[in-house]
């Protein structure tokens, strides 16, 4: 829902029965919730790679469930806090940080790329 959301959040906005000025807060939970969680999931790193992926992976699900069934039930509410949660969840600090921990310095950059085009 990263892609998806710019093109459509006006009429997902007005199809929860919100105005189209809420697309912008729609479109900018995702990522302010993100940057709080990157600080975290910095921490929890040093540790392992293992817990902190499976944990955004779950947030990631919830979210998205939440963004998703957010139209069943008209709220605009329950929308943004799936976006939150999505957010919360945004595992990318952790995929570049193994990426840089498990490659070669001279593969780096390659790694890095590749993983940007998955």
């Amino acid at each position: 829902n990263n892609y998806i959301i710019e093109p459509s959040s006006a009429y997902y906005a007005n199809a929860l029965g919100s105005s189209d000025a809420l697309s912008g807060i729609m479109i900018g939970a995702a990522p302010w919730f993100a940057l709080v969680s990157a600080v975290g999931y910095s921490f929890w790193t040093n540790y392992s790679y293992k817990h902190p992926i499976v944990f955004a992976g779950i947030l990631m699900m919830i979210g998205n469930l939440l963004y998703a069934g957010a139209y069943s039930y008209k709220s605009m509410e329950l929308c943004l806090i799936g976006r939150a949660i999505s957010g919360l969840g945004a595992p990318r600090v952790i995929n570049r940080r193994y990426v840089a921990d498990a490659t070669p310095f001279r593969l780096r950059t390659a790694a890095s790329a590749a993983f940007a085009m998955a």
